[in-house]
């Protein structure tokens, strides 16, 4: 067995370097991007396997039930990496090996491998001890001849070998191994400052979970719109250079980035909705379009600013077209007009069943306040994934979405009956993207809404004239406020008002005293602002009667423990202007494997 080990454990090393050199070789034609960024991304893989099993333990192990098949599938991987000449003969791919040694493994500089370095460092550092105990020189080398179909031949092969050596780990290091990948794609995903760099993953992308390739096509999106990794908010350039990159995509739809989104401002079926609604205060209203329900969603845009956010209007219109994963929780948008009458903006999207004829759609804030509804805890717990699912969907596209409150969390049910208690809530959608924007601190930015009570969401810091430039920690701290209505089920307001009258009434009040179902709200302006000063204060505060006592009564410690960390999540989390250095999204898929994990076992 000793024997076993310390081959496999040198044969792993091996064909690790063998990885590097395939990877960091010269002239690999005009895919080199795509065709490196797949072995690297099998690299890692087989890195992370070995890791698994104790390969780079010192002195190895090899944690496996099959250690013979382990043994003789790497040697295949061996033979497949660096026998130069079967690679010749079986793949047509002709290798040159030049007089230049790689000195250091940290000078290929790929752009993926640069991305998974930064998200594992432990990757690269297991490659470079490897490295350190080589015999001999390595050499660079240079691709002599490509066929594009052979080396995809070879790729093709390269992953079944690695398929095999993961069929060996034990089921529930599977599961680790696969939510891993999922976790590392992901943060690259996020970090990837163009669409080039997403083309080229789109192999790795396939390997992951669903929702990170979701997250990452709407990133693509948006960075062909020019909304997310750019400040600009004027019209669309339309340079020689601009128009080679738009075209670069061998992975996504190569055509115009605003097809699939209408301007209706001259439909004659929307002539009467073209007037806008007479009040300022109305954001969202059903409407009839082309015989068909369909929901608007205004936005107000100041004169001064208009001329730069009209292009912008569009190309979120445009941007939101892609938000069609479940993962998402949101509605279709179909396209954008401009009211003649009030100059108010608006996107149209189509219910959560585009075939309904007639449907009823209610707010989580309406249903709060329904008095007769009392969800079970497994939809509640349903309700909050579904939004830190759609919160890390989002960040990870580049996109803060900057109005997460409970009247723009949206349900929908067939018909015009009332709803009662035994509806099913599970089906969430988040709504309100009027003030959304790309997650760069230079981009235009507009103040959020206004409307009442929605400031007892937004973080402390985020109130005022002196309010910092919204981020991701700004959304995370409106989710835990959300979770916080979903795990009592009422109204923030009332959360808030039960404890800080409760505080004056009597101070040590039990908690079964101060969290009834009576709905409550501010006797007036006074105690409106009051509550606004003291809400930090009040969500953060310990012991007998405070909302985080009644929060763990009533929901466990685990989600107690997640709504905190949301609200703490401008300490918990990195605070850069550099997006790589923002470790957020680790702390949002935590948030969301846990609540699923939560909902799974009841």
């Amino acid at each position: 067995m000793a024997g076993i080990i310390g081959e496999a454990a040198s044969i792993a090393s091996f064909v690790s370097l063998s990885f590097v050199l395939l990877s960091a070789a010269q002239e690999l034609g005009s895919r080199g991007d795509v065709l490196a960024c797949q072995l690297e991304w099998e690299h890692y893989r087989l890195q992370t396997w070995a890791r698994f099993v104790g390969l780079f333990n010192d002195p190895p192990e090899l944690n496996v039930f099959n250690p013979t098949l382990v043994q003789s599938t790497l040697a295949n991987l061996e033979q497949l990496l660096t026998n130069a000449a079967k690679l010749k003969e079986h793949y047509g791919l002709d290798i040159i090996i030049t007089d230049e040694e790689i000195r250091e493994v940290r000078s290929l500089n790929r752009r993926f491998g640069c991305l998974l370095e930064k998200t594992k460092p432990q990757f690269i550092n297991d490659t470079a001890r490897v490295y350190a105990r080589r015999n001999n020189a390595w050499r660079k080398v240079r691709w002599g001849a490509i066929d594009s179909n052979r080396l995809r031949l070879l790729l093709k092969d390269i992953r079944y070998f690695n398929k095999r050596l993961l069929s060996v780990l034990h089921p529930s290091d599977q599961e680790l191994n696969y939510k891993d990948e999922s976790s590392v794609m992901r943060s690259i995903v996020a970090q990837s400052p163009d669409k080039a760099l997403l083309d080229a993953m789109s192999g790795p992308l396939e390997m992951v979970d669903e929702t990170v390739a979701a997250a990452a096509r709407l990133r693509h999106k948006g960075l062909l719109l020019e909304l997310i990794g750019l400040p600009s908010c004027g019209p669309p350039r339309t340079s020689r250079r601009a128009q080679s990159t738009t075209n670069v995509s061998t992975t996504h739809h190569k055509c115009s980035p605003l097809k699939g989104v209408k301007n209706l401002q001259q439909s004659p079926d929307l002539l009467s909705l073209c007037q806008g609604p007479v009040s300022a205060e109305v954001s969202r209203e059903v409407v009839q379009y082309d015989g068909r329900p369909v929901i608007v969603e205004w936005k107000d845009v100041a004169s001064a600013v208009e001329s730069k956010l009209k292009y912008r209007i569009t190309r979120v219109a445009a941007f939101l077209t892609e938000m069609r994963s479940p993962a998402f929780h949101s509605l279709t948008c179909f396209g954008f007009l401009k009211a003649s009458r009030t100059g108010r903006y608006a996107y149209l999207f189509r219910p959560s069943n585009a075939s309904c004829t007639a449907f009823s759609m209610w707010s989580l804030n309406e249903l709060l306040y329904l008095g007769s509804l009392r969800p079970r805890l497994n939809t509640r717990l349903g309700i909050a994934l579904a939004m830190a699912e759609t919160v890390l969907q989002l960040h990870t596209a580049g996109w803060l979405h900057k109005g997460i409150r409970a009247d723009n969390i949206l349900f929908f049910k067939s018909g015009t009956e009332q709803w009662n208690s035994k509806d099913d809530l599970s089906s969430a959608y988040l709504g309100g993207y009027e003030y959304a924007r790309a997650d760069n601190p230079l981009e235009t930015t507009e103040a959020p809404s206004s409307k009442l009570h929605s400031e007892l969401y937004r973080h402390p810091n985020s109130l005022g004239q002196g309010r910092a430039s919204f981020h991701k920690r700004f959304d995370l701290y409106s989710l835990g406020c959300v979770l916080l209505e979903v795990a009592f089920w009422l109204p923030l307001p009332t959360i808030l008002l039960q404890r800080l009258r409760g505080q004056s009434d009597e101070k040590d009040a039990p908690c079964s005293a101060l969290y009834s179902m009576a709905i409550l709200g501010p006797r007036n302006d006074t105690e409106y602002y009051l509550m606004v000063k003291e809400k930090q204060k009040l969500l953060e505060e310990l012991g007998t009667g405070s909302i985080r006592a009644e929060l763990e009564f009533q929901m466990g410690n685990i989600y107690s423990k997640l709504v905190m960390d949301c609200l703490h999540a401008e300490r918990k989390c990195s605070s850069s202007a550099d997006e790589e250095l923002d470790d957020s999204l680790e702390l949002q898929e935590t948030i969301v494997s846990t609540l699923r994990n939560l909902l799974d076992v009841l």
